[in-house]
C-alpha cells in the first residue's frame, strides 16, 4: 500500500536458476503453474484480470493442460519475469507455439 506523494517502487525481473524457489518447488512435485501462482501470491481472479486470459482458462491450466506462447506471455508480464525464464520452468512437451 502506498501512501500519497510516495514513489512508486522499481520492480525487477525474477530471473529463473536452479535454485529459485519455484525451481525447488517443481523438482519437489509441484507442477509449474501452481509452483509459480503460490510463489507470486497471486488469486487467480486478479491474474484473469492482468493477463486477460479468463479464469476457466487459468484453472486448466492447474488441471496440466497445454500452453501457448501467448499465454506465456501474458503470465510473464503478470508474475515480473522474462518469457524465456517461465518458458524454462515449463515441460517442453506442453508448449504449444
Amino acid at each position: 500500500m502506498r501512501r500519497k506523494g510516495e514513489r512508486p517502487l522499481p520492480v525487477y525481473l525474477d530471473s529463473w536458476s536452479d535454485s529459485h524457489p519455484v525451481a525447488r518447488s517443481i523438482a519437489t512435485g509441484t507442477w509449474w503453474f501452481q509452483a509459480w501462482l503460490t510463489q507470486k501470491a497471486t488469486p487467480v481472479d486478479r491474474l484473469s484480470r492482468t493477463t486477460g486470459i479468463p479464469q476457466q482458462r487459468l484453472l486448466t491450466l492447474c488441471h496440466r493442460d497445454r500452453v501457448s506462447l501467448a499465454e506465456i506471455d501474458a503470465l510473464a508480464r503478470a508474475w515480473c519475469v522474462s518469457a524465456g525464464d517461465l518458458k524454462a520452468s515449463i515441460p517442453a512437451e506442453l508448449i504449444v507455439e
